[in-house]
């Protein structure tokens, strides 16, 4: 490995390093100039003895209003709106995933994903002794062959399949509509269970149906908000293949977990979605991601840039010789975090040369500028020494 740690300080200004990190580790979208107004309105309209009534309360799977919203707003990516009774209200796809691991899949079996996933995928199977099966990836995400021989190789041990079809975390890869129509066949064939996280699906204006139109029976679509509206919405949506599936999954945990949704947080959310403001929302996020894509392109010339439009994580390559772990450290001690590639690996140690930013984080221009000069001049400082 290349030693990076003698040119951690060299030729960075002092002024681009603050107290307060530039931060591409993590991965919301960028700020909306939308949410700050609506937020207060959505507060004034809160105001009184009604909504205190309303929110005083667990809501639990959600209210009918609830469901019936985000059965609408689910329906722009399924193309029809599913029966609200199917629809689950969460504090988020992470509280989802554990339900679903804890029910469907539990200790000592299978899950299988992506050989590149989110990154909280490892410590939740960890959790529940659950045992993680990496699948080969291409440009297009998950190989439909490569899952059909997984399947094969651990025989008829109950499993489930993570996946994210759409602007893949951290590689920005889409299924082409073959491709899910594939892994559907696999799905059946086999008699996996699907947890499909569409969580940036919305982003683009136009993308490919969901596997779980492929295989509506078996699979659990998950479209959360807080990766592409707001940080401040965390609630995520998720599609059951049945009503009574819905209830067997989530209700033994309403004593038991933290999985719903917080009462304001619900009522924010229904209110934007039947008020059109999250559409507004997300056409302001779509802007300003291409906006900084453009930022991106333009401030790190020497790197080979290839990212979807409306997608605000990047999946970046050093040379072979270089660790993201210590380019990670040499960064870090400039004031930019990242996210090494190793951290979204279902194999201990791999993808030892890739990292991800997400360049929603940074608040201005001018800060995610600051962030991407340190990380174009840390690696030109490397490949001259």
């Amino acid at each position: 490995m290349v030693e990076l740690s003698n040119v951690a300080n060299r030729g960075v200004s002092s002024s681009v390093i603050s107290a307060t990190s530039i931060d591409f580790a993590r991965n919301f979208p960028p700020p909306s100039p939308l949410i700050g107004d609506l937020l207060a309105l959505a507060f004034d309209e809160l105001e009184g003895p009604d909504i205190a009534a309303a929110i005083r309360f667990p809501r639990f799977a959600g209210t009918a209003r609830d469901r019936a919203a985000a059965a609408s707003w689910v329906a722009r990516r399924l193309g029809i709106a599913p029966d609200p009774e199917r629809i689950i209200l969460s504090n988020g796809s992470q509280s989802i995933l554990v339900m679903l691991l804890a029910s469907l899949v539990q200790p000592g079996n299978v899950l299988l994903t992506e050989e590149l996933t989110y990154a909280a995928i490892k410590p939740i199977v960890s959790l529940f002794g659950i045992k993680l099966l990496p699948i080969k990836m291409d440009d297009e995400g998950l190989i439909p062959d490569a899952l059909d021989s997984a399947c094969i190789k651990i025989g008829r041990a109950p499993r489930a399949l993570y996946c994210m079809p759409t602007l893949h975390n951290p590689t920005g890869a889409t299924m082409s509509i073959e491709r899910r129509a594939d892994v559907a066949e696999v799905a059946k064939r086999h008699n996996l269970w699907i947890f499909e996280d569409d969580i940036y699906g919305i982003l683009p204006e136009t993308a490919p149906l969901p596997l779980y139109t492929f295989a509506p029976e078996r699979t659990w679509y998950i479209l959360g908000l807080s990766k592409s509206l707001a940080a401040q919405l965390r609630v995520a949506y998720t599609v059951a293949p049945s009503e009574t599936m819905a209830r067997q999954v989530f209700w033994p945990g309403v004593k038991t977990t933290n999985w719903m949704v917080a009462p304001l947080i619900a009522e924010v959310a229904t209110r934007w979605v039947e008020q059109d403001a999250a559409n507004a929302i997300l056409r302001s996020v779509r802007t300003e991601t291409n906006v900084r894509q453009e930022i991106i392109r333009k401030s790190l010339p020497s790197w080979a840039i290839r990212v979807p439009p409306f997608c605000y994580h990047i999946w970046l390559e050093l040379p072979p010789a270089w660790s993201a772990a210590e380019f990670e450290q040499a960064v870090r001690r400039q004031g930019v975090v990242i996210a090494p590639g190793d951290s979204f690996s279902a194999i201990p140690g791999g993808f030892a040369a890739r990292f991800r930013i997400g360049i929603g984080v940074p608040s201005d221009h001018q800060t995610l500028r600051a962030g991407l000069d340190i990380l174009n001049n840390t690696r030109d400082q490397i490949a001259s020494s």
